[in-house]
């Protein structure tokens, strides 16, 4: 493993993981609560390349295999993957899907449902290009994450001040200040394709509902996970979800590809070559059976992972967040934990922490809650009571 993430997010993969292979990883600190289901580790700068290849190398050798759901490493270890002759992604590949801007020009190339859009270096440049092409529009940063910096705008003023909430976002060491992304507005519902690539052949696995919020920052509340074969926009979704790996040259890996349902078809609003984030792979465990960071790991090693699903069940993941910006002072998920339903119960913050609200900060969420069921109706119910049941103190934040 390169990377690792946090625990309330990534705990179950290494869990995963630990119960069927024998684990390595590669951080950029000493192991805290990975430690139990690591056998070794290495620690190195993950922003190094010569220094990622030189760890990556004492930790790999015959019959070994290199993932990573770290969005932040995952161009680096494509890159000391191909310098090691180990299976993953291409180098080229994973730039691609973490560049937006790449990601739309190869689509534009290809023929596939292209999305009009430009890269600009100014408020100005912005204003013109939406103004051209007409309100309301997304304006987002290029390669960042998790919907960070996103906005929607419906004017020229709301353009400007996106433009700026976009230039001055950051993510851990993403890149930023080279440009950015000016696209039409897509309506209709937004989903997550979750895919297994293995040598180019693209199985798409399952898909997630996205539930959004404080519009308009597009923030990820939610993911509902449900069965979607039959759905009359599945066959025209699987196509662009395959097509789209072609085009930006994803040949091995799990995938998230996320899509917005618009009145003319789908629409990829862009693809990301690691696992998704936000629960999704544990949620889809619980849904359909299939275990993607399992399939992952399979994929590393060269075998070939089971992806048929082997249940019809629904499962969803809630995220709870203060109703202000706030200092949190405790979170008791005791009695949302005891609601019938819910499967998982997690705090995503000390008792210490500062949150504030979008666009202020990034993900400010207090809880998750993950709930089962035969539908998406019971998913619901179970939610909204156990959310009435979480108990969270929170101080207003003097300074908001």
């Amino acid at each position: 493993m390169v990377g690792s993430g946090g625990q309330p997010y990534r705990e179950y993969a290494f869990e995963a993981l630990a119960g069927r292979f024998r684990v390595s990883a590669l951080l950029a600190a000493e192991p805290t609560w990975q430690r139990p289901y690591l056998a070794e580790w290495a620690v190195a700068d993950l922003g190094n390349e010569v220094g990622v290849v030189e760890a990556l190398s004492t930790l790999t050798g015959r019959g070994a295999g290199v993932l990573t759901w770290d969005e932040t490493a995952l161009e680096m270890t494509a890159a000391a993957a191909e310098k090691l002759s180990l299976r993953h992604m291409s180098r080229a590949g994973a730039a691609h899907c973490r560049d937006k801007h790449d990601t739309r020009r190869l689509l534009a190339e290809a023929g596939l449902n292209p999305v009009r859009h430009a890269l600009v270096h100014t408020p100005d440049e912005a204003v013109r290009w939406a103004s051209g092409v007409g309100f309301p529009v997304v304006v987002k940063p290029r390669a960042l994450a998790g919907s960070i910096g996103v906005a929607f705008a419906q004017d020229a003023d709301a353009v400007r001040a996106a433009f700026t909430l976009a230039e001055n976002a950051e993510f851990a060491t993403l890149p930023t200040g080279h440009g950015v992304l000016v696209e039409e507005y897509l309506d209709g519902p937004e989903i997550s394709v979750d895919s297994v690539v293995d040598d180019g052949v693209v199985t798409c696995v399952q898909v997630a509902r996205k539930r959004l919020g404080f519009d308009p920052y597009f923030e990820e509340v939610g993911h509902l996970v449900a069965p979607w074969t039959d759905e009359p926009w599945a066959d025209e979704v699987r196509e662009l979800v395959v097509a789209a790996h072609t085009a930006l040259g994803v040949d091995l890996g799990v995938t998230h590809a996320e899509v917005r349902l618009t009145a003319r078809g789908p629409r990829l609003v862009e693809l990301n070559g690691r696992l998704g984030g936000d629960l999704i792979p544990y949620v889809g465990v619980l849904a359909g059976g299939t275990d993607l960071v399992v399939a992952a790991a399979e994929l590393a090693l060269g075998h070939r992972p089971r992806v048929s699903p082997d249940l019809e069940r629904c499962a969803e993941v809630r995220f709870v967040y203060p109703p202000h910006d706030s200092v949190v002072r405790e979170v008791d998920l005791g009695a949302a934990a005891a609601v019938p339903g819910i499967a998982h119960t997690t705090a995503l913050v000390a008792p210490g922490a500062t949150l504030r609200l979008p666009p202020r900060q990034v993900i400010p969420r207090l809880a998750a809650l993950v709930a089962t069921g035969a539908g998406q109706a019971e998913c619901a119910v179970a939610l909204d009571a156990a959310e009435a049941a979480v108990v969270s103190t929170v101080d207003p934040l003097v300074d908001a």
